[in-house]
């Protein structure tokens, strides 16, 4: 809680600047970890009351990078269709080991081209670890033990045009490889237009008795009309004409595959699931997430952000819990996903095929389903923030009066007249895109630096391995017994039910310096059990420990009298362990 009322001071002081004196806003800055250090993050000048279009978002990237060479790196993992380069961030303390030496927590976000703030979560979730790196013990620690991959937009091309034109709050969720989608054997030939020239795309009305839409009482929205009651307006969703004259408007908008349907794991074709693709990982933003992913072993928990529905999602998408997600899976979820509730107030934690929808060759399908990794998906804001009165629902009069009390006005556009070329006189006017799926900047700060701080709890949920003891005894001709009692003290598994249904998972190995292991054994708790270990013996292997599960090894040492044993436990996607015993 704590760590709750830190994250949220420290949104206020970004947001405002530093009103009253800096302990009060934030904890006091503590000696600076590495040269200069803290007067560089005071220089960063982030500002997170506005969204940043594409060239801003790698600008910033590159910025922090130059800035904090000792923790932040920066590659290209791939190409988009129009060939812009897909950025991956790499927060790593290498004065404690290298990146693939240490579990990690892989986040991404903007796969929807339209669902664009858990960009500027990443960016708060980066800002926020290299504020309190050396300051906050919790902060430092995570950082010196483990290791963060942020792909801040996977979907370079949506994201580029959705700031860079007039959009409506749903066009360019996919990326922007052509499509037919009403099969004239055109592409893209009918996409919303910004007839107004007003710099955005709304709605279109036109007068009609027999529509299914009438005014507000206030006359500034429309409603469903009620049984029974005369029709005022037919409402046309998305700006536009019919630019290819099949009588129908804006049925073939720009793109496209659905990125976040196109993954390896429970692929479905398109005739089952709309925005597939042709087949699985046929999107170059898709391959190079998998190619990433598959290529980092040590990525031991997942985060993806889009919008809009306020819920914290776990797998799987494409079926239902029963046969498919085993119990002692669904507990870790369960302990992370409830936690996350708490940290996030208005968020329900959910599965997702359940509790959402039926969705294939999704993103958490894959890293769970098929590689056996601890995966959410945080459903951003949405129309359920515009809640003002209390009452069950948001309909359009619930979103009117949000925007009145928080909106200042600028999502919302007054109709006016306007000749459409085939309608005849309508009117223009209604939500633009940042009216539903996103709040405004200024109200993103707390929601944003709530979900950062989602994220770093997870990941500092991974296993975590201890030597709970370990004692060396002679055992003649030049030999000592060494028996080891070894702990998981994370909340997850060394490896989930999942990875090992996958043959995804990992030994925990326990190495030893300064002596040679001759023979290597599992015991039980009093070592009148022993299984031997087949194969060689230079490290012994122990498959899947639990949370709060204790294992317990003997070892067979050569090595000289009074010589030093080192003994390290490392499992890829756990945080490592040594201890030291001298040989009798």
């Amino acid at each position: 809680m704590r760590a709750l009322k830190v994250i949220i001071a420290l949104a206020c002081v970004m947001a405002f600047g530093s009103l009253v004196p800096d302990a009060q806003n934030a904890p006091p800055r503590g000696p600076d970890p590495f040269p200069g250090w803290n007067q560089r993050v005071a220089d960063t000048h982030l500002d997170f009351r506005h969204y940043y279009p594409l060239d801003e978002v790698n600008s910033t990237c590159e910025m922090l990078v130059n800035r904090f060479p000792e923790l932040l790196t920066m590659k290209e993992i791939g190409r988009s269709y129009q060939d812009r380069p897909i950025y991956c961030l790499t927060m790593c303390a290498q004065k404690t080991g290298t990146a693939d030496s240490k579990p990690a927590m892989y986040i991404d976000a903007n796969i929807h081209g339209n669902e664009t703030q858990g960009t500027e979560i990443i960016l708060v979730t980066i800002w926020y670890l290299l504020r309190n790196y050396g300051s906050e013990d919790w902060v430092t620690r995570l950082v010196d033990t483990r290791t963060f991959y942020f792909v801040p937009v996977v979907n370079v091309d949506s994201r580029y045009h959705w700031f860079a034109e007039p959009n409506n709050p749903h066009s360019l969720r996919e990326n922007h490889r052509p499509y037919d989608d009403d099969r004239d054997g055109k592409f893209d030939e009918d996409p919303p237009n910004d007839l107004n020239g007003d710099g955005v795309i709304t709605s279109m009305r036109k007068k009609d008795p027999n529509g299914d839409w009438v005014l507000s009482e206030d006359k500034r929205i429309m409603v469903r009309k009620k049984p029974g009651q005369q029709g005022e307006y037919r409402l046309y969703w998305s700006e536009g004409i019919d630019d290819d004259g099949d009588g129908r408007i804006n049925e073939d908008d720009l793109g496209g595959v659905d990125l976040n349907r196109n993954f390896p794991v429970g692929w479905q074709p398109r005739y089952r699931q709309y925005g597939a693709g042709d087949y699985p990982c046929s999107e170059p933003e898709v391959r190079a997430c998998v190619d990433f992913i598959s290529s980092h072993n040590n990525i031991a928990g997942m985060q993806f952000y889009h919008n809009a529905a306020r819920m914290i999602l776990r797998p799987p998408g494409s079926s239902p819990d029963a046969g498919v997600t085993p119990r002692d899976d669904v507990r870790v979820y369960d302990l992370i996903g409830r936690r996350g509730e708490r940290i996030i107030p208005g968020y329900k934690y959910a599965q997702t095929h359940d509790d959402l929808y039926e969705a294939f060759g999704t993103q958490i399908d894959f890293g769970y389903l098929g590689l056996g990794r601890f995966v959410f998906t945080n459903e951003l804001w949405g129309g359920t923030g515009h809640e003002v009165d209390g009452q069950p629902g948001i309909g359009p009069e619930d979103t009117r009066d949000w925007a009145d009390e928080f909106g200042s006005g600028r999502a919302y556009h007054d109709w006016k007249p306007f000749k459409h070329p085939a309608l005849g006189d309508i009117e223009i006017g209604g939500w633009d895109q940042f009216a539903t799926r996103m709040p405004p900047a200024e109200l993103f700060i707390e929601e944003g630096f709530r979900n950062a701080l989602f994220s770093l709890r997870h990941a500092e949920s991974f296993a975590e391995l201890e030597f709970v003891s370990a004692e060396a005894t002679p055992a003649g001709n030049g030999l000592c017994r060494v028996r080891i009692a070894i702990k998981n003290k994370g909340v997850m598994p060394t490896d989930s039910s999942m990875a090992i249904q996958r043959h995804e998972d990992n030994p925990v190995e326990i190495t030893m310096e300064g002596g040679t292991i001759a023979m290597a054994a599992l015991a039980d708790e009093t070592y009148t059990r022993i299984d031997l270990q087949d194969g060689k013996t230079d490290k012994l292997k122990i498959q899947r420990i639990r949370p709060d599960d204790i294992q317990y090894a003997e070892l067979i040492v050569k090595a000289k009298a009074g010589t030093q044993l080192k003994l390290h436990a490392h499992h890829i996607r756990a945080v490592d362990a040594d201890t030291a015993v001298t040989m009798p």
